[in-house]
């Protein structure tokens, strides 16, 4: 048997939006992508969403909408994918690490305001795996030192913190809709916040640095419908209505996706209790998981040998994330950690489990059973 760490859930009723895109032959960003963002933001709690082409695009333009650049600092926890400290090289800034907390794997509050300096100008905090990092904590120190908030809200559509949606929560949350997600929009990315000028700022930036993109040129009747001004320095970032169409059918399977996803979130945690040398994944007090990822932590010096016998047994599992600075572009680039040792220790013990909406007693079953048997 062979059991992939995600599935998507696609269907009829993708294929039926996409042949309405295509029999409107209109594929750009249009009435689909307008749409997609207006059901986005009313989810999330926000005044404002816009669709871009990934979570990437997403931290990148949601740092330069709000002037981070060469000079300032970003903080960002170590235990995460390349995306984040990315956001802020392409800004020009300079990233800074900061450590997580052993039991949430999410930035550690404290250590983040331990790393501030005068230069600091925004911290990205990630809701790893959908579990939410501790935002009145971090929202706290942040308006204390005047720093930007960015939620990278990538793995975590559909968590909440004390009640409230993540990604509204900081000044702006990121999204990503790509192939793994909970929900796909194939690749993608949502920018939510409730600051109408950052929205109109993102809206340029994610077209060219022009606020008059094609729909809105066309979409009407104006005289010199083809006219259009660029006023700053823009990206090729924008959603399209193929992506906004897949992303709208995909939206209304997520109340199910979240539901069964927490049902086999709660049946891992039962069945592989008590096992000593695995460690389970379990909500804070404060969260309520989107349940991304089931992340457990294997120790004793065990992990790489667990992952090898999963694989052996046609088991998918995965490492989310070693700390970052240890790929060679960072190292090459002498971007280094100042002190993260929670980061240090999990990042040698946490394996990402098979994780999916469709996925069959059956096959969870089965990947139960070898787990168990692991010695």
């Amino acid at each position: 048997m062979k059991i992939p760490l995600f599935r998507p859930q696609l269907g009829k009723e993708e294929l039926k939006n996409l042949s309405e895109v295509f029999k409107s032959a209109w594929v750009g960003i249009g009435p689909k992508t307008q749409e997609f963002e207006k059901q986005f933001s009313r989810y999330i709690g926000t005044k404002h969403a816009k669709g871009v082409t990934s979570g990437t695009a997403a931290l990148h333009i949601a740092l330069q909408a709000l002037g981070v650049g060469p000079g300032d600092e970003v903080i960002v926890p170590a235990i995460t994918v390349v995306s984040t400290p990315y956001a802020a090289l392409y800004n020009g800034a300079k990233v800074v690490f900061a450590d997580v907390e052993e039991d949430s794997l999410c930035l550690d509050p404290k250590d983040f305001e331990r790393k501030i300096t005068k230069r600091t100008k925004a911290v990205i905090p990630v809701h790893l795996g959908g579990h939410s990092c501790d935002m009145d904590a971090i929202m706290k120190i942040a308006k204390k030192h005047t720093i930007f908030v960015v939620e990278d809200a990538a793995n975590a559509l559909g968590a909440r913190y004390k009640g409230r949606m993540v990604g509204s929560i900081g000044n702006i949350g990121c999204f990503s809709l790509e192939a793994k997600k909970n929900i796909t929009t194939g690749d993608g990315g949502v920018l939510t916040t409730n600051d109408a000028k950052l929205d109109e700022k993102i809206k340029t930036l994610r077209w060219y640095g022009s606020s008059n993109d094609t729909w809105k040129r066309f979409a009407g009747n104006r005289k010199y419908s083809w006219s259009y001004d660029v006023t700053e320095l823009g990206w090729k970032y924008n959603m399209n209505d193929i992506m906004a169409a897949i992303g709208l059918a995909q939206f209304a399977k997520l109340p199910r996706i979240l539901k069964k996803k927490d049902i086999l979130r709660a049946k891992y945690s039962k069945s592989l209790k008590g096992l000593p040398w695995l460690k389970i994944a379990e909500d804070q007090s404060y969260t309520k998981s989107g349940w991304w990822l089931y992340i457990v932590r294997i120790k004793k010096g065990l992990r790489n040998q667990f992952v090898d016998y999963m694989a052996k047994n046609g088991i998918t599992t995965s490492v989310h994330f070693p700390p970052v600075y240890h790929h060679t572009y960072f190292k090459k680039m002498k971007i280094r950690s100042l002190s993260t040792p929670i980061s240090e220790k999990v990042g040698k013990e946490i394996v990402s489990l098979p994780l999916f909406a469709g996925m069959s007693d059956v096959e969870f079953n089965y990947v139960v059973k070898i787990i168990q048997a692991f010695k």
